[in-house]
C-alpha cells in the first residue's frame, strides 16, 4: 500500500515550509502556487531544503516598564542622588553621615525603597502586589528616615547650645538626606489614580506640605526664644539681629510655600526651584569653611536646613496636580517675578544686618560692601520686578540684565566674604551671587512655550512706544506756546489826571491787521488787565528851556541830548490844532495829550481816539526813545507804535519800572540784551 495524500485545497499559514508530499503517480507536490507567490524564492529553497515548519507569529512582546513617564525616573534618580551624596556631608557638629551607623542603615534602606516599581513590573514580588502595596510600603520604609532627623533636632534643641560634647546643629547631611527619603517616599505620576477616584492621596501630601511649613516656623520661633535667652545674650542689637534674620527665613520660605498652598502652580515652581539652589549650596559648602552649612536653634538662625524637604513635598506628582491650571508662559513670567521678590528679600537681609553689625561696632570691608552691596542689589532686583511685572514683552530684557546685576553683586560678595562667615552664613551670599538670577534666567529662556511666545512678542521699538518713549528717547523740545504780547502800560501824569487817565485798562485778544498794537478783534470776549499806576521821576517831565518847539504837522525829535553840546537836547513835538492858538514850550503837548508847563498844572483829559495807523510808526526815532528827557506817556506810546523801538526804550533810564516789567515779558532777545545793561 502506498500512502495518499490529498492535495490541500486552502494551505494553513503554518504549512508554508512543510516538506514535499507524494502524489499517488509519485510526483513531488508543493504547497501552492499562492505560498509561492508570498515568499521569496531563497527563503522557499530553504524551507524546502530544512523541512522545518516555522512557528505561527504572536502578539508582540509588551515591556513591563511602559507607561512609566520619564518623571518618574528623574525623580528616581534625584532622590538615590541625594541619598548618596548626603552621607559624605556633615550630620551634625562632630560628625558626617557616614560616621553614624543609623544613618546608613535608613539611607540603604530609603535606596531599596526605589527599585520596588520596577521589582514589581518584572514579576520578582507576589502576584497580590498592588500599586497601592507599592504606595503604602515606599511610604513607611522611608518614615524612618524623616523621624531620625526628627530626633537629632530634638536634640539640637535640648542641648543647650553647648556643643563641646559633640551633640547638637542639624547639618547638610540631614537637609539633603531629608529631601531624598521624601522624594522616594511620594507616589509616582503613573502610580496616581484618577483625581476624582484617588483625591485622597492629594489631600495627604498637602497636609504634609502644611506640617513641614509648621515645623519650619516653629523651629524658627523657637530659635528666637533660645538664642535671646541664651547664655551669649548680647545687647539691644543683637536681639534686634536675631529677630531680622527670623524674618528673613520666614520671608524668604514663607512667601512660595503659601503661594503653593493657595493652588498658585508659580509658587510651586519658585520653592522647588529654592530648594534646589540651597541643596546646591549645601553640596558646595561641603569641607569649605567659607560655606559652613550647619545651622543650630541656638545660632541665631535655623530653617534653611529644611527648605530641600518642602521643595521635595511640593514637586510631588499628587501636589502638582492639586494646582490651579494657568497658561505656561503666565505661569513662567510670575515664577521670575517671585524670584525677584526672594532676591529682594536676600538683599535686604544682607544689607540690614551690615548695618546691623555695623552699629555693633563691628568694621571693615566685607561689612561695608555687604551694606553697598545689598542696597544696589534690592534696587536693581525692585526696578527689574516692577517693569516685567507691568509688561512681560517689555520687562523680559530688564528682567534678565537686572538678573544679571546682581548675580555680579553677589559674586564680588561671596568673594569677599570668603571664610569669613560663621554658622549657616554664606548662603544668602550663593543666593545672590548664582541661585536666584538663575531661576529668573532659566524661568524667562529655558521653556518651549516661553521662548516661542517672546519670539512672537518681542519689544516694540523706541521710535514706535509712542508718548512712553519720551521719557528715554531723544527729541527736540517742544516749542512753548505763544505768549499774547501785553500792553505797555502808560504812566500817570502828576497830580493823578491827564493822559494816562485815559488808560486805565487794556483790553485784547489778537493783534489788528496792519497795527502793532492789540486791541479786541472780531467783537469776541476780551480779558481785562489791569495797569499798575506809577509815579514818575521829575526827571522825566523836566522841561529844557531855551529849545522852540516844532511847528510841523509831524511829531519830530532832535538828537539825544548831551552835556556840553547844545542843541542836541529832545525836541517836544506838537499836535497841530488850526482852531486852537499855538503855546508856548512850557504848554506844548506831546502827540495828542496835552502836556502843562509845571507839574502843577495839568489839562483836562482828552477823550482817546481812535484813528488808522500810519505808514511810518507815528514818527519815532531811535534817539527820542533813548532820551531820558522823553516824557513817560510818550515812552509808553513808542513801546505800543514802534515795536523796532522798544529795545532802545528798554535802556532808557527814565523808562519806568512797570513799563520794564511789560518790555521783560516779550521775550525779545534785543530788549532782554537792553534790560541787562541797565544793571
Amino acid at each position: 500500500m502506498t500512502n495518499q495524500t490529498e492535495p490541500a485545497e486552502d494551505p494553513q499559514p503554518g504549512a508554508a515550509g512543510a516538506g514535499p508530499t507524494t502524489a499517488p503517480e509519485g510526483v513531488a507536490v508543493g504547497d501552492g502556487e499562492s505560498t509561492a507567490e508570498r515568499a521569496p524564492a531563497g527563503e522557499e529553497a530553504e524551507k524546502a531544503t530544512t523541512g522545518a515548519d516555522e512557528a505561527p507569529a504572536g502578539p508582540r512582546a509588551v515591556s513591563p516598564f511602559a507607561g512609566i513617564p520619564v518623571s518618574d525616573y528623574v525623580r528616581d534618580g534625584v532622590a538615590a542622588l541625594l541619598l548618596l551624596v548626603s552621607l559624605a556631608l556633615p550630620w551634625d557638629v562632630a560628625s558626617r553621615a557616614s560616621d553614624k551607623i543609623e544613618v546608613v542603615l535608613l539611607t540603604i534602606l530609603s535606596l531599596l525603597t526605589l527599585a520596588l516599581p520596577y521589582l514589581a513590573r518584572t514579576g520578582v514580588l507576589p502576584a497580590t502586589w498592588t500599586v497601592h502595596t507599592t504606595r503604602r510600603v515606599r511610604l513607611l520604609a522611608n518614615a524612618p528616615y524623616v523621624l531620625l532627623v526628627g530626633v537629632y533636632l530634638v536634640v539640637d534643641v535640648v542641648g543647650g547650645g553647648d556643643f563641646s560634647d559633640g551633640w547638637g546643629g542639624v547639618g547638610s547631611a540631614a537637609a539633603l538626606g531629608l529631601a531624598g527619603a521624601l522624594l522616594a517616599a511620594q507616589p509616582r505620576e503613573s502610580e496616581l489614580g484618577p483625581d476624582d477616584q484617588d483625591r485622597a492621596v492629594t489631600n495627604r501630601w498637602l497636609q504634609v506640605l502644611l506640617a513641614a511649613a509648621a515645623v519650619l516656623a516653629a523651629t524658627v520661633l523657637l530659635t528666637v526664644i533660645l538664642t535671646v535667652t541664651g547664655t551669649r545674650l548680647g545687647g539691644a542689637l543683637f536681639v534686634l539681629l536675631v529677630l531680622v534674620s527670623a524674618l528673613f527665613v520666614l520671608a524668604l520660605v514663607g512667601l512660595p510655600t503659601y503661594g503653593t498652598w493657595r493652588r498658585s502652580e508659580a509658587s510651586r515652581l519658585t520653592l522647588v526651584g529654592l530648594g534646589v539652589i540651597l541643596a546646591v549650596a549645601f553640596v558646595l559648602g561641603s569641607g569649605n569653611n567659607g560655606l559652613v552649612t550647619i545651622e543650630s536653634t541656638h545660632g541665631g538662625r535655623f530653617g534653611l536646613v529644611l527648605v530641600p524637604a518642602l521643595a521635595a513635598i511640593a514637586s510631588a506628582p499628587a501636589v502638582h496636580r492639586a494646582m490651579t491650571v494657568a497658561d505656561p508662559v503666565t505661569t513662567w513670567v510670575r515664577v521670575a517675578v517671585n524670584a525677584l521678590d526672594l532676591a529682594l528679600v536676600v538683599a535686604g537681609y544682607v544689607a540690614v544686618s551690615a548695618v546691623l553689625t555695623l552699629a555693633d561696632g563691628a568694621r571693615g570691608v566685607p561689612v561695608v560692601l555687604a551694606v553697598v552691596v545689598g542696597v544696589l542689589a534690592a534696587a536693581v532686583a525692585f526696578v527689574a520686578r516692577r517693569s516685567l511685572s507691568r509688561d512681560a514683552a517689555t520687562g523680559r530684557p530688564l528682567a534678565l540684565g537686572g538678573a544679571g546685576v546682581v548675580a555680579l553683586l553677589g559674586i564680588v560678595l561671596l568673594v569677599v566674604t570668603s571664610n569669613r562667615v560663621v554658622l549657616g552664613g554664606g548662603v544668602e551670599h550663593v543666593l545672590l551671587a548664582f541661585g536666584l538670577p538663575l531661576l529668573v534666567v532659566g524661568a524667562l529662556t529655558v521653556p518651549r512655550e516661553v521662548r516661542a511666545y517672546f519670539a512672537e512678542h518681542r519689544p516694540v521699538p523706541a521710535a514706535a512706544a509712542g508718548d512712553s518713549a519720551r521719557a528715554y528717547v531723544w527729541e527736540p523740545p517742544a516749542p512753548k506756546p505763544a505768549r499774547p504780547a501785553p500792553v505797555a502800560p502808560v504812566a500817570q501824569a502828576p497830580g493823578g489826571e491827564g493822559p494816562a487817565a485815559a488808560y486805565p485798562t487794556t483790553a485784547h485778544t489778537g493783534p489788528v491787521a496792519g497795527q502793532d498794537r492789540w486791541a479786541p478783534a472780531g467783537g469776541g470776549a476780551t480779558e481785562v488787565m489791569p495797569v499798575q499806576q506809577v509815579e514818575p521821576e521829575r526827571s522825566g517831565y523836566a522841561a529844557r528851556p531855551g529849545l522852540d518847539p516844532d511847528q510841523g504837522p509831524a511829531t519830530a525829535v532832535l538828537p539825544a541830548y548831551q552835556e556840553g553840546q547844545p542843541g542836541t537836547g529832545p525836541q517836544p513835538t506838537t499836535s497841530y490844532d488850526p482852531r486852537q492858538p499855538q503855546q508856548g514850550y512850557g504848554q506844548q503837548g506831546y502827540g495828542q495829550q496835552g502836556y502843562g508847563a509845571g507839574h502843577g498844572q495839568q489839562p483836562a483829559a482828552q477823550p482817546q481816539q481812535s484813528y488808522a495807523p500810519p505808514a511810518q510808526p507815528a514818527g519815532f526815532t531811535a534817539a527820542q526813545a533813548l532820551d531820558p528827557g522823553t516824557p513817560l506817556e510818550v515812552l509808553a506810546q513808542i513801546v505800543q507804535d514802534a515795536p523796532h523801538l522798544r529795545p532802545q526804550v528798554a535802556a532808557n533810564p527814565s523808562t519806568y519800572p512797570a513799563l520794564l516789567e511789560w518790555l521783560g515779558n516779550l521775550g525779545d532777545p534785543a530788549v532782554d540784551a537792553a534790560l541787562r545793561s541797565r544793571r
